[in-house]
C-alpha cells in the first residue's frame, strides 16, 4: 500500500506540477506568516519579526528544493526541462533541425519499409504448421528441353506409396470456375487436389472437413472445400453451409466443409478446392501408367523429422529409377536419354520464386542508403558542433557539468530520433499500405505484408541509434580535448573563424567520401537496371499493341458438354462481337496461344516431322494451342509463309497446322514447310499438314523470348459442324477473345458484355483489359524494381553532394581569414576556387575508388534481373562515374566561387 501511495504521489507531481507548487507556496507562505506573528507577539518589529521567520524557516527556496527531491520526480522534471530547452534550441536553428529530421525520415522510413516487405515474403514463415518441413516436389528433365517441370499421376502414385522421406505428398492442378448461384456470377480460383494434400498442410477446417476420395466421381465434381473469405463474403457466413449444394460451372455441387481464415492454397485467388483422388484418373484411363510426358501436376510434401531436402531428392531418384520396374510405359533408356530426376525444394522458396534476388537487392539498396542518412546526418552534427564551441565554452565557464552537457546533447538527440523516427515510421506505413506500387499478382505473398512489431521495433531501433549517434557526435566534439599550441582560454574569440582542427576535418571528409561511395554504387546499380528495362521495352513483340480489348471467356462444360455445342456459342458470341460498331475484327484462341501469359505444364506437348516418332525425347517439347482463322490479323502477327486457316483445314486426312517460326527453324532449318507433315504426341494418328508459318511471340514472358508454338484451327459453326481428328478433340472451354477496334479499346466492354448476355447471361468476362496493359503488366516487376533503385540513388546522389557542398562551404567559412590573406598577398581568385574545387575533387575521387569496388560487389546480385545487359557493363560503370564526378565539381564549384569573391580588407578587419 506504501508503494502504491509512493506511486501515486509521484504520478500527481509529474502530472499536476503546477498545482503542486500552488500548493507548496501556499504551504510555505503559511509557516512564514505563522512564525511571523510568533515574533509580533513576542515584540519585535513587523520587518525584523519576517526576517526572523525566514531566517528559522531556513530559507524558502531551499526547502522547496528539498521538498521536490523528496518526491523523487527530479530526474524526470530535470529530463523534461531539458527537453523543453532542447526543442527551443532546435527550433531557432531549422538549418540544422530540419534537414536533419529529413534524412532521419528517409533513412528509418525506407529501411523500415523495406524490412517489412522482405520480412513479409522471405522470412515470416508460411501459415501452415511446421512449415519449415514442407517442401515442392517436381521433376528436371534438362536433356528434354524442360528445366522445371511438375508429376505425373503415375509418378505420384509411385513416390506416394514407395518413399521413405516424406510424412505425406499430395498434388494439385489450378484452374479458374464460375460460381453462377446466388447473386451474380462470379469467377473464382479452383484447385483440383488429391486428399493427401490437406493431411500434408494439415489443414484445420473452420466448418465441416477437407473433401476426400469419397466425394470424388469419375467425371464429376463434387464435395467443395470453399475459403473463409467466399463463405462470409458471397455465402454470408451461413452457419449452415456444410451439406448446402451451390453452382460452380453451373453443376450442382455439395459443400463438404469451410477452409480456416487465411487458407488460400496455392494463391490468394485460390477459393475453391475439390478431391481428384489419383487412382479414379488411373482407372478411367485404362490401367497404371507413368506417363513421364506429361507432368503437369504440381506436388507438395511433408518431410519426415530430420529429413534434408538433398537427401529426398536422393530417395526420388531411387525410385525413378525403379519406375520402369511398375509401369510399362517407361524404360530406363527413356529415363536416362530424358535426364530426368527429382528437386526438392523449400516450399517457401518455391513460392517466393525469382523474387528473392529483386528483394535482397531492395534491401542492400535501403542499407545503402541508411548508411548515406546516417553520414549525411553526422556530417551536419559535426558542423554545428564545430559552431558551437563557443557556446559550449561559455557554459562550461559558467560551471557546467560533462553531465550537463550530455543532457543537453541527448535531449536534442531524442527529440531528433523522435521527430525523424516518426515521420519515417509514417512514410513506411504509407509505401506499406499502398503495397510500394506493385499489385499483388506480381509479387507472392504481398497480401501478407504489413506492418508489426517486428517492423515498427527496427524504425524505433534504428531512430534511437541516430538520435544517440547525433548525440555522441555534439557531446565528443564538445569534450575535444585541446590540442598542443592550441590558443588558450574558455572563450576564444576567433573561434567562429578558426580552421577546425585536422581530426575532425578527416572525419567529415570521410564521411563526405562515404556518401559518395555509396551513392556511386547505387547509381550503378540503377543505370544497369534502366538500360535492361529499356532494352526490355524495345523487344519485338510480335503483335501489334494498340487498339484492342481483350477477355477471357470461360465456358461451363455442365451446359456445353461436347465439341459441337461449345462452338455454336463461340461462334454465336464472335457473330455479334463482329456486328458490333466500331469493331474491325473478333478473333479467339485458347490461352496457350496467347502472348505473355502463364502456360500451364498440360499445353505443352511433343512434336516430330513427318513419319518420325513425337514420343521420342528427341522430339521437342511445343505449345500447342488453337485458334480461329483471323487471329493472327486481329493480334496483328504476320503470316511469313502460307496462308490463315480455312475450312479445308478440318479435313481428317489433312489437317492444318501452323507453326511459330521458331519452330519452324527447329523443325525444318533452312527448308520451306509449307506443305510437310508433322505429328503432336497426343493426337499422334493424325497427321498434320503445315499451312502457314505465323511471327514469333513471347507466350510466357517477355525476357524469355520467342516460344515454339503450334496453332490448331478453332473452326465454329459451321465448318466445326464437319471438323474431325485432332481438332474435333478439342473443347473450347476457355477462350482468350481479342477485339480490334477503331475506338477506345475499353469503350467497348459494355457493349461487348451485352453481347454475350444475348447469348447467355450467366457467361462471365474475366481478366478484361487491352493489349497495352498485357504489355505493360508483364513489365510491371522489373518497372517497379528499376524505380526503386532509381528513386534511392537519386537520392544518395543528393545526399552525397549536400555532404561535399556542406563540407566546402563550411571550410570556407572557417578559412574566410586564410582565404582573405591568400588574396591579398597575390593570389588570384582562380587560384582560391581551384583550390577549393580540388578539394572537392579529391573528396569525389577518393569516394568514386571505393564506390566502384562496392558496385562490383552489389551488381552480382542484378546478374538474374539484368536483360541483356552485362552486371559488369563498362559503358554504366563509365558513364555513372563520370556523370558522379561531373555533379561533385558542380557542387563544389560553388563555395569555391564564393571563396574566389572574398573581400581581403574586409576579412582582415573581421579578425
Amino acid at each position: 500500500m506504501r508503494l502504491l501511495a509512493e506511486v501515486r504521489e509521484r504520478l500527481r507531481a509529474l502530472l499536476f506540477r503546477s498545482a503542486e507548487e500552488r500548493e507548496m507556496e501556499e504551504e510555505m507562505r503559511f509557516h512564514v506568516e505563522l512564525e511571523t506573528e510568533k515574533n509580533l507577539r513576542s515584540g519585535m518589529a513587523p520587518e525584523e519579526a519576517r526576517r526572523r521567520a525566514l531566517v528559522t524557516f531556513g530559507g524558502v527556496e531551499r526547502v522547496k528544493e528539498e521538498v521536490r527531491d523528496a518526491r523523487g520526480t527530479r530526474p524526470l522534471e530535470d529530463s523534461i526541462r531539458d527537453l523543453r530547452f532542447a526543442l527551443r534550441r532546435l527550433n531557432r536553428e531549422p538549418g540544422y533541425s530540419l534537414p536533419t529530421v529529413a534524412t532521419m525520415a528517409l533513412g528509418v522510413g525506407v529501411t523500415a519499409a523495406v524490412f517489412t516487405l522482405v520480412n513479409g515474403i522471405l522470412l515470416r514463415p508460411l501459415p501452415y504448421p511446421e512449415g519449415d518441413r514442407l517442401v515442392e516436389v517436381r521433376h528436371e528433365a534438362p536433356a528434354a528441353d524442360l528445366a522445371v517441370t511438375g508429376l505425373s499421376t503415375g509418378t505420384f502414385l509411385h513416390y506416394r506409396d514407395g518413399n521413405r522421406v516424406f510424412e505425406q505428398i499430395g498434388v494439385y492442378m489450378e484452374s479458374v470456375r464460375t460460381l453462377t448461384d446466388e447473386d451474380a456470377p462470379e469467377q473464382v480460383g479452383t484447385a483440383l487436389v488429391s486428399p493427401e494434400l490437406f493431411q500434408v498442410l494439415r489443414t484445420t477446417p473452420h466448418l465441416g472437413r477437407p473433401p476426400t476420395a469419397a466425394d470424388f466421381e469419375v467425371g464429376v465434381r463434387s464435395g467443395l472445400f470453399i475459403s473463409h473469405d467466399l463463405w462470409v463474403r458471397r455465402y454470408g457466413a451461413d452457419p449452415g453451409i456444410v451439406g448446402r449444394t451451390i453452382e460452380l460451372d453451373r453443376q450442382r455441387d455439395v459443400v463438404v466443409g469451410v477452409a480456416p481464415p487465411g487458407f488460400h492454397f496455392p494463391d490468394p485467388e485460390t477459393q475453391v478446392w475439390s478431391a481428384w483422388p489419383q487412382e479414379a484418373l488411373v482407372a478411367r484411363y485404362g490401367g497404371p501408367r507413368a506417363s513421364v510426358d506429361g507432368l503437369y501436376l504440381s506436388g507438395v510434401a511433408r518431410l519426415r523429422p530430420g529429413v534434408t531436402t538433398e537427401e529426398a531428392e536422393v530417395d526420388l531418384d531411387r525410385l525413378i529409377r525403379t519406375l520402369p520396374d511398375v509401369y510399362p510405359d517407361v524404360t530406363g533408356e527413356q529415363l536416362e536419354s530424358m535426364g530426368l530426376h527429382g528437386v526438392v525444394v523449400p516450399l517457401k522458396d518455391a513460392v517466393v520464386g525469382d523474387v528473392r534476388v529483386a528483394l535482397l537487392l531492395l534491401l542492400a539498396t535501403a542499407g545503402f542508403l541508411l548508411l548515406i542518412t546516417w553520414a549525411n546526418a553526422t556530417n551536419l552534427s559535426l558542423v554545428r558542433a564545430e559552431r558551437l564551441r563557443g557556446e559550449v565554452a561559455l557554459e562550461r565557464a559558467l560551471g557546467a557539468s560533462d553531465g550537463r552537457l550530455a543532457r543537453r546533447f541527448l535531449s536534442e538527440g531524442a527529440l531528433l530520433a523522435a521527430f525523424g523516427g516518426s515521420l519515417g515510421l509514417a512514410l513506411a506505413w504509407v509505401a506499406v499500405e499502398f503495397r510500394f506500387g506493385f499489385v499483388a499478382e506480381q509479387i507472392p505473398r504481398l497480401g501478407e505484408v504489413a506492418m508489426d512489431g517486428a517492423s515498427v521495433g527496427l524504425g524505433l531501433g534504428l531512430s534511437v541509434v541516430t538520435g544517440a549517434l547525433l548525440a555522441a557526435v555534439g557531446l565528443s566534439s564538445a569534450r575535444r580535448p585541446r590540442r598542443k599550441g592550441a590558443p588558450t582560454g574558455a572563450l576564444p574569440g576567433a573561434s567562429s573563424r578558426m580552421t577546425a582542427g585536422p581530426d575532425a576535418q578527416l572525419g567529415r571528409r570521410f564521411l563526405a567520401a562515404a556518401q559518395v561511395a555509396l551513392a556511386l554504387t547505387l547509381l550503378i546499380g540503377s543505370g544497369l537496371m534502366a538500360q535492361s528495362f529499356w532494352r526490355l521495352g524495345h523487344v519485338e513483340l510480335g503483335f501489334t499493341t494498340e487498339g484492342a480489348v481483350t477477355f477471357l471467356l470461360p465456358v461451363p462444360g455442365g451446359v456445353y458438354p461436347d465439341h459441337e455445342a461449345a462452338t455454336r456459342l463461340h461462334d454465336d458470341v464472335l457473330g455479334r462481337l463482329r456486328a458490333l460498331p466500331g469493331v474491325e475484327a473478333a478473333e479467339a484462341a485458347t490461352i496457350a496461344a496467347f502472348p505473355l501469359e502463364p502456360v500451364p505444364d498440360y499445353y505443352m506437348d511433343r512434336i516430330a516431322v513427318g513419319g518420325n516418332s513425337p514420343d521420342s525425347v528427341d522430339s521437342p517439347y511445343v505449345l500447342f494451342s488453337f485458334a480461329t482463322p483471323g487471329y493472327f490479323r486481329a493480334m496483328g502477327i504476320p503470316l511469313l509463309a502460307g496462308r490463315a486457316f480455312e475450312g479445308a483445314d478440318a479435313d481428317p486426312e489433312a489437317q492444318g497446322v501452323i507453326l511459330s517460326a521458331a519452330l519452324a527453324r527447329t523443325l525444318f532449318g533452312g527448308e520451306d514447310p509449307i506443305g510437310r507433315e508433322v505429328r503432336l504426341r497426343t493426337t499422334a494418328r493424325y497427321a498434320l499438314r503445315v499451312v502457314g508459318v505465323a511471327g514469333d511471340v513471347p507466350s510466357r514472358a517477355i525476357a524469355d523470348g520467342p516460344s515454339m508454338v503450334a496453332y490448331l484451327p478453332n473452326l465454329y459453326r459451321p465448318l466445326g459442324e464437319s471438323a474431325a481428328g485432332a481438332v474435333q478433340l478439342y473443347t473450347p472451354r476457355s477462350e482468350v477473345y481479342v477485339v480490334r477496334t477503331s475506338l477506345p479499346p475499353l469503350s467497348l466492354v459494355r457493349a461487348i458484355r451485352r453481347s454475350i448476355d444475348e447469348v447467355d447471361p450467366k457467361l462471365v468476362m474475366a481478366r478484361i483489359g487491352t493489349l497495352e496493359d498485357l504489355v505493360a503488366g508483364a513489365m510491371a516487376r522489373p518497372r517497379v524494381t528499376m524505380l526503386l533503385l532509381l528513386v534511392s540513388a537519386g537520392t544518395a546522389l543528393v545526399l552525397g553532394l549536400v555532404g561535399i557542398y556542406g563540407i566546402l562551404a563550411y571550410a570556407v567559412r572557417q578559412r574566410g581569414l586564410e582565404l582573405g590573406l591568400r588574396l591579398a598577398l597575390g593570389a588570384s581568385p582562380e587560384g582560391v576556387v581551384w583550390m577549393v574545387v580540388r578539394e572537392g575533387a579529391v573528396l569525389a575521387t577518393l569516394g568514386i575508388i571505393a564506390g566502384l569496388a562496392a558496385a562490383l560487389a552489389l551488381t552480382r546480385l542484378l546478374g538474374g534481373l539484368l536483360y541483356e545487359v552485362s552486371p559488369m557493363d563498362p559503358g554504366t560503370f563509365a558513364g555513372m562515374t563520370a556523370l558522379l564526378f561531373a555533379v561533385a565539381l558542380l557542387a563544389s564549384y560553388v563555395p569555391a566561387w564564393r571563396a574566389g569573391r572574398i573581400d581581403p580588407v574586409r576579412a582582415l578587419k573581421g579578425e
